[in-house]
């Protein structure tokens, strides 16, 4: 990784570890994020279509299916192809149709198409209901557009509510060594509380940054991939 930082980044040249932060924000910490939701989203995807047993539900997952397969195999423009004309042609119904919207604005993130990518993530928030998962990726992709877009304050706002609406542990050791403690909702609150943390840094609010990253440490210290780069970034405040 490349130890230079933008002139334009805050707080420059202050410590080898800010500028290590800085650099896997604007570059990778993203991208990184998004292919783990895709993965994560794929596989999903495909156990609940195999285990599907209502007729309707499994017509759905039948038009799916290949655009999934596609996918599963690194077959990315295929994919695509397959989720948009299947989008356009109105014969996926509410969730289905939510999760094909979600997988290709996941492939048009990637691909660096953020307003079509932006477009996609609406309509799976639109036909999604109540299902975390769907709703939980479709939030988390706007707010990474809006982080390419550099638009922090709406960044910001929607991860605060992907946050508090699908972030249920509290960090009580107890509660957790008991295991009454509730899970989340969805598996990358972590991630988000880290984008958050970056986020709050780039608007210069360093009081958000240092709370987002101290509940990161005592929420998901278990997790040590975010919980030492937030004690790296607590460190260059």
């Amino acid at each position: 990784m490349a130890n230079n930082m933008p002139n334009n980044m805050p707080n420059a040249g202050t410590s080898a570890a800010n500028s290590d932060m800085k650099e896997f924000f604007l570059q990778h910490g993203i991208k990184v994020g998004a292919i783990l939701l895709i993965v994560i989203l794929v596989v999903i995807a495909i156990v609940h279509f195999h285990g599907s047993k209502n007729k309707a539900d499994a017509a759905q997952a039948e038009l799916l299916g290949p655009a999934l397969a596609y996918e599963y195999t690194g077959k990315k423009d295929s994919a695509l192809a397959l989720y948009e004309g299947l989008i356009a042609s109105n014969q996926l119904k509410d969730e289905t149709l939510a999760k094909a919207a979600l997988l290709a604005g996941n492939i048009r993130f990637q691909n660096g198409e953020f307003d079509e990518a932006a477009v996609l993530y609406q309509k799976a928030l639109d036909n999604a209901g109540s299902v975390p998962l769907i709703r939980g990726g479709a939030m988390h992709g706007q707010a990474a557009v809006a982080i390419e877009k550099k638009d922090y304050s709406s960044a910001a706002a929607l991860l605060e509510k992907f946050v508090a609406e699908f972030g249920k542990r509290t960090g009580d050791l107890e509660d957790r060594y008991e295991k009454l403690e509730p899970a989340d909702q969805v598996p990358t609150i972590a991630d988000a509380l880290w984008k958050l943390a970056l986020v709050y840094n780039q608007m210069g609010f360093q009081d958000k940054a240092k709370a987002a990253a101290e509940k990161l440490i005592k929420v998901y210290g278990d997790d040590q991939l975010y919980s030492d780069r937030a004690k790296k970034f607590l460190a260059t405040l």
